[in-house]
């Protein structure tokens, strides 16, 4: 029998060496107030939260904040901020479902349009990325393009607000062609940022909770997801003849 990882449940394709860099002592102890949302009023951790959390005294999560947490308790404070490995595989399932999707889209149009047409699922949606407010952490989500000011005050609930208390743009916000191809880049992007991976508290925010990740998370450009349909090009050359 092999010995269980050291990490929290790993699948076997995942890099374990990008999963210890992105959660060094030091990104951890930064992001353990905002996986508990115990941020005190002067926006500091709050010590008693993360203890009764952690089952530690006060004077260790000050001194982990201070020091970064010790090889002993990573785990466990892993195991508290990640999403469970259950969401992972759900999301790698949905991904295959979006991506049949997006195929029948493109050979069965009149199908397709039976199928999500009502739904308004094959009109074009925007994908965006969110920063929390008062956390290091980056959300993403779905929103029609037609949607209306409830729908965007829907799409940004939990951001940065400015100085007139209104939510502050995106920090990034890309168009899709319909539904599916928004909800196949959002996870792909996710899948690029696994390793950063967080989730956060019950009833933190509304929407999205187990879709968030370390903000200072590298990832390809949003746009990049937005991959123009391939077009295979007929050709009278015979195969296998120079």
């Amino acid at each position: 029998m092999t010995e269980p990882t050291n990490l929290w449940h790993t699948p076997e394709h995942a890099d374990v060496d990008a999963l210890e860099a992105a959660w060094d002592d030091h990104r951890l102890s930064q992001i353990l107030a905002a996986a508990l949302d115990s941020y005190n009023r002067l926006g500091r951790v709050n010590a008693h939260r993360a203890a009764e959390e952690l089952g530690v005294s006060e004077g260790t999560i000050r001194r982990w904040v201070r020091d970064g947490v010790p090889t002993g308790k990573l785990n466990a404070v892993r195991d508290l901020v990640r999403p469970p490995q259950g969401a992972f595989e759900q999301e790698y399932s949905d991904l295959v479902v979006g991506r049949d999707a997006l195929k029948l889209i493109a050979t069965d149009p009149e199908r397709a349009d039976a199928l999500w047409g009502a739904l308004g699922w094959l009109e074009p949606h925007d994908l965006a990325i969110i920063r929390l407010s008062g956390a290091p952490i980056h959300i993403a989500r779905l929103a029609r393009r037609d949607r209306n000011p409830a729908g965007t005050t829907r799409l940004l609930e939990g951001g940065e607000k400015n100085e007139q208390r209104r939510y502050k743009p995106p920090v990034a916000l890309v168009t899709f062609p319909n539904r599916w191809a928004a909800t196949v880049a959002r996870l792909e992007l996710l899948e690029d940022v696994y390793a950063y991976r967080v989730q956060l508290p019950e009833g933190k925010i509304t929407r999205g909770a187990g879709k968030a990740w370390l903000a200072d998370a590298p990832h390809k450009p949003l746009s990049s997801f937005r991959r123009p349909r391939k077009r295979i090009r007929s050709t009278t050359t015979a195969i296998g003849i120079r």
